[in-house]
């Protein structure tokens, strides 16, 4: 099952190499369309953007700690929607990593509690994912312009493939708290190169129960909110 697993892991980063080598060819094939049409073009995209996390929960004793954070990368296919090409959709493949921190303290049986008294003790989790988006997209450009107003929504779909935790320095195993897949609503907006992120779950990323305790399981959904960068 682990052989298996790493084998999927090199084919999806195989494939995401791929298509970034290959990116060039497909921006050659945007201007080709461009010049066979004058009005007609593709805004085909490298992304790249960095997020500080809001932790939304269910608990009031949880307490963030640290800067959570959130970095993702990756290349978007522009798929015009009318002619004028001001309106569109996109469909990517990324990779994104994003760290939390908070006032958790794990237990061997897998339940959890709060320390609410210790600032020193800290409880981390990082999470490695890859990520599809699906975005319609409305730009105010022409084949001609390349800075632009724009506005950018959809889905985001994160499969997570490596998930570490740690309490203060030492690394703790967690089993079924973290979901492997997680989907966010998210919309970008901007002028040019630099635009405003917001991320917001729909589902919980971690979820567990508090130790010697009847109250609902902890629930973490992390809200982003940062910039992200398009490159053509």
């Amino acid at each position: 099952m682990e052989l298996e697993y790493r084998l999927l892991i090199k084919y999806i980063s195989f494939g995401l190499l791929s298509i970034t080598l290959t990116f060039p060819y497909l921006l050659q094939s945007q201007k080709a369309d461009q010049q066979s049409d004058s009005t007609f073009y593709r805004d085909d995209q490298i992304y790249f953007g960095a997020s500080l996390l809001l932790l939304k929960t269910n608990q009031d004793n949880f307490k963030m700690r640290g800067l959570s954070r959130h970095f993702q990368f990756g290349l978007m296919r522009d798929i015009p929607l009318i002619k004028s090409g001001k309106l569109s959709s996109g469909l990517g493949l990324g990779i994104s990593f994003e760290k939390f921190t908070t006032n958790l303290i794990p237990s061997e049986n897998g339940t959890y509690s709060f320390d609410l008294e210790n600032n020193n003790n800290t409880f981390s989790v990082s999470v490695k994912s890859f990520e599809v988006p699906f975005a319609i997209r409305w730009r105010n450009s022409s084949n001609l312009d390349y800075a632009f107003w724009r506005l950018y929504g959809g889905i985001k779909i994160n499969w997570n493939y490596q998930i570490r935790a740690k309490e203060n320095l030492n690394f703790v195993t967690i089993n079924q708290e973290i979901n492997n897949i997680v989907t966010n609503a998210f919309v970008s907006f901007g002028y040019n190169t630099w635009n405003f992120y917001l991320s917001y779950p729909l589902n919980q990323v971690f979820n567990s129960s508090i130790a010697n305790s009847d109250y609902p399981s902890i629930t973490i959904a992390p809200i982003k909110v940062g910039l992200i960068f398009f490159v053509l």
